[in-house]
C-alpha cells in the first residue's frame, strides 16, 4: 500500500484545531499576567501529569477551556518538544 499524505493533511488539521482551542485559553490567561510565556515556562511537566490525573479521574472537559484534558497534556509535551530543542527562547525572536 502506497503511503496516502491526504491521511496526514486530515491528521494535521484535527490536531491543529484541538490545539487551537487550548492555545487560545492559554492565551488568555497568559494575557491575563496568570502564566508566563510558553516558550519559557517551567510548569509543562507538572500541568502534564495534572491533566493526566484529571483523564483518569473521568474529566472529559476542561472546565475552562471546554476541551479534553488529554489535548492539553499533549499541548504541554509539545510545549516541552519545543524547550528542549529550540531552548527557552521566545520564536518570535528569530
Amino acid at each position: 500500500m502506497a503511503y496516502d499524505p491526504k491521511e496526514q493533511e486530515v491528521v494535521l488539521d484535527v490536531f491543529r484545531a484541538l490545539l487551537a482551542e487550548v492555545t487560545r485559553d492559554g492565551g488568555q490567561k497568559r494575557a491575563r499576567g496568570e502564566k508566563p510565556p510558553w516558550w519559557c515556562d517551567e510548569g509543562h511537566e507538572a500541568a502534564i501529569f495534572s491533566h493526566l490525573c484529571k483523564w483518569k479521574r473521568g474529566m472529559k472537559i476542561d472546565p475552562d477551556s471546554g476541551v479534553h484534558p488529554l489535548v492539553h497534556a499533549g499541548w504541554r509535551c509539545l510545549a516541552i518538544g519545543y524547550q528542549e530543542t529550540r531552548g527557552k527562547l521566545d520564536p518570535q525572536d528569530g
